[in-house]
């Protein structure tokens, strides 16, 4: 099942993808491919982080009052990986207020710089996406998306606490969404186009250092055992908006006045 597709899962796809990821035998794996992520550098005083731009459609944690349990989840959790992960400064752990998924991904760095910087369409590009929502028909629901968060996975360069939809229209609330979206004519234009599928996370954690290879089975073996624990609790995401935010680097995420926002 290759994760760089052009469509969304189907929800049964999705979920296998999800608890896949969080098997220990996916988690050994992946902690031996683990690699540094560049985002971040450690000066041996303080965390430094590294220019990154570009904008996304997110939803923040903090969003909805309703998560502030899930919330204090997360900082036990990374206060469990900062306690237990070594070296320690190998890791940088985000702050609560980047907490997020992002629903759709725009554009950022050079792709960012090549169609919408250098075209001078910056100071335009908040109305640009808000024509696109503005043409996206979703049905209103009362009551925000629920998405399951099941375990810790270990993705390329970061360490992420990943979700499942329990049900079929919470999951089609999100990937219609996102076929509308990314079928609008004028962001095509843009080069805005669907790069990979939806996958519901929350980024705690990115690895800024190389680790050996007893590190890694030490990273293996702490994602394991907070799984564990994990498993034996109901933790949810409650998602109802979904917010235009722009970042200049991966640590901070806003929005502004005149940045749209959609029900989904």
């Amino acid at each position: 099942m290759a994760l760089f597709q052009s469509v969304d899962f189907s929800l049964e796809e999705y979920t296998q993808r999800q608890m896949h990821e969080i098997s220990p035998e996916r988690v050994a794996e992946k902690a031996f491919q683990a690699k540094v992520a560049g985002k971040f550098i450690w000066n041996d005083a303080d965390w430094i982080p590294n220019d990154y731009k570009g904008y996304a459609i997110i939803t923040q944690l903090d969003d909805l009052s309703i998560n502030l349990p899930l919330i204090e989840r997360l900082k036990a959790l990374q206060a469990s990986l900062a306690e237990k992960l070594q070296p320690n400064h190998a890791f940088y752990q985000l702050s609560v207020e980047s907490f997020h998924q992002t629903v759709a991904n725009t554009l950022s760095a050079d792709r960012f710089e090549k169609n919408i910087a250098v075209a001078g369409l910056e100071d335009q590009y908040p109305q640009i996406i808000e024509q696109a929502f503005n043409a996206i028909h979703l049905p209103d629901f009362s009551e925000p998306i629920k998405m399951k968060m099941v375990g810790l996975s270990i993705f390329g360069t970061a360490i992420g606490l990943l979700g499942i939809l329990e049900n079929q229209t919470d999951y089609e609330r999100i990937t219609n969404f996102r076929k509308d979206f990314y079928l609008n004519d004028s962001l095509a234009q843009l080069d805005i186009k669907m790069t990979r599928p939806f996958i519901g996370h929350i980024t705690l954690t990115y690895i800024e250092h190389p680790l050996s290879e007893e590190e890694k089975q030490h990273l293996s073996n702490t994602i394991l055992a907070l799984n564990e624990q994990l498993n034996k609790e109901e933790n949810y995401f409650y998602l109802s908006n979904t917010t235009l935010r722009q970042y200049n680097n991966l640590g901070t995420f806003y929005t502004q006045n005149n940045y749209p926002s959609i029900q989904l």
